[in-house]
């Protein structure tokens, strides 16, 4: 059964709480992480390039109070894909979605959200089985630059290129760029992401990064997708800052979960 959320009036101080954990979070990994090699100030956090919407079509970018805060990915006419973490404890009223645009804030059609659904059995501490759905007010309309993207059901092998694409910061403090960034990484050893970070990366995780750092993530492309050949294999998730070498980028691993998401939306 699909887990909904329930609306009332701590919807405010729980998404509160959860930005003061996690930016604690982020300060404590920064510190933790202090001893790895930083890269110069030139290089971007993601290490992408600009993209065209045309190229993502499934890209979402999730609008909470009018302003971008997540990544998120189409999969059906009626349900959009995000992290757990980026709707837990908040009110549908308060989002908005835009589509088929590169643009943030700008362009593309919007739509409204009737309910918010995330895993019965999310773990906030672990930041396990991180994924979450928005069900649709009315439906999204297709077109060349929206899309539903396909879901994987196996997983890939260490070593294979995937993209993951997102409004997120570029640089350590930055804004949110207005243009769309995608970049290429590659999928790493489970065992391997698992002894980086100690035991705490669970098979509802997948790891991708370079070894020199660079390539990931950050802030803003939570819940965006992670793809490879038009199907998203993962969700943003969480990792040791957004460039730290050997500190690879964590994603929720759709294939693990993928039972679960067809008893809980049919897709």
């Amino acid at each position: 059964m699909k887990q909904l959320l329930v609306h009332n009036a701590n919807d405010s101080a729980a998404w509160l709480y959860r930005e003061m954990s996690s930016a604690l979070t982020l300060w404590l990994l920064a510190a933790a992480c202090s001893v790895a090699p930083i890269l110069g100030s030139d290089n971007r956090v993601l290490g992408g390039e600009p993209a065209d919407i045309s190229q993502f079509p499934w890209q979402v970018s999730v609008e909470y109070v009018e302003a971008h805060r997540c990544g998120a990915s189409i999969v059906s006419a009626n349900w959009v894909m995000t992290a757990a973490w980026c709707i837990m404890g908040t009110d549908p009223i308060y989002y908005v979605l835009r589509v088929g645009t590169s643009i943030r804030e700008s362009g593309g059609a919007t739509y409204t959200v009737s309910d918010l659904v995330w895993h019965e059995d999310f773990d906030y501490v672990l930041t396990d089985r991180d994924i979450g759905f928005f069900e649709i007010s009315g439906s999204i309309s297709f077109d060349d630059n929206v899309q539903a993207v396909a879901l994987a059901t196996e997983e890939l092998e260490a070593g294979t290129t995937v993209t993951v694409s997102g409004w997120g910061s570029l640089q350590p403090g930055a804004d949110y760029p207005e243009q769309l960034h995608a970049v290429n990484t590659t999928i790493i050893d489970r065992s391997s992401c698992n002894d980086t970070y100690e035991g705490i990366v669970t098979e509802n995780m997948i790891c991708a990064g370079e070894p020199e750092g660079g390539k990931d993530a950050c802030n803003g492309d939570k819940g965006g997708p992670l793809v490879a050949n038009s199907t998203q294999y993962g969700i943003v998730s969480w990792g040791y800052g957004c460039f730290y070498p050997p500190y690879p980028g964590v994603y929720t691993n759709i294939v693990s979960l993928r039972s679960w998401i067809n008893e809980t939306i049919g897709v």
